[in-house]
């Protein structure tokens, strides 16, 4: 099964980085591989500053700072065929959602290795829409243990 992983940088904010983008889709299609997504989904992952970010966090969590990641989930193609809501294309990869990604908090948050911090906010991102949470501290064990296991995994491998 092939996941589609599109990464935007309009801002060229890490363009020059080609190790990163293949570090994200691994470790993109490494978690859907073990969390036993059978069909193919289509992912998008966007690259922006602290003022887009904040505007974002504003707009869609309610909180006027910027962040390091925030995720969005897709309405699930069941969702759509239930109110019989139109697509606007039929695709073979169902969209499961957007990832953003601030990179100076990246930047302020790596400790010097950009590749690790920027790949565990995307995984971070993606088990949100997979639906992880960490609001009880029963969730955050899971979640952050699934996140380590999964960086484990890919910073092995390279």
């Amino acid at each position: 099964m092939i996941h589609k992983i599109e990464i935007y940088d309009k801002k060229k904010l890490i363009s020059e980085n080609l190790d990163i983008k293949t570090l994200i889709i691994k470790a993109c299609i490494f978690t859907l591989e073990i969390e036993e997504i059978s069909t193919p989904k289509s992912l998008g992952i966007n690259f922006t500053d602290d003022k887009e970010m904040k505007l974002l966090n504003n707009k869609y969590m309610g909180y006027n700072e910027t962040t390091d990641v925030l995720s969005f989930n897709e309405i699930s193609m069941e969702t759509q065929k239930k109110y019989n809501w139109p697509k606007e294309e039929k695709i073979p990869h169902e969209k499961i959602g957007e990832i953003i990604i601030s990179v100076p908090q990246v930047i302020k948050q790596c400790m010097g290795d950009f590749n690790h911090e920027c790949t565990k906010l995307v995984v971070h991102g993606l088990l949100h829409i997979l639906g992880y949470d960490h609001a009880l501290k029963k969730e955050e064990l899971i979640m952050f243990n699934k996140t380590d296991d999964i960086l484990s995994y890919i910073f092995k491998k390279n």
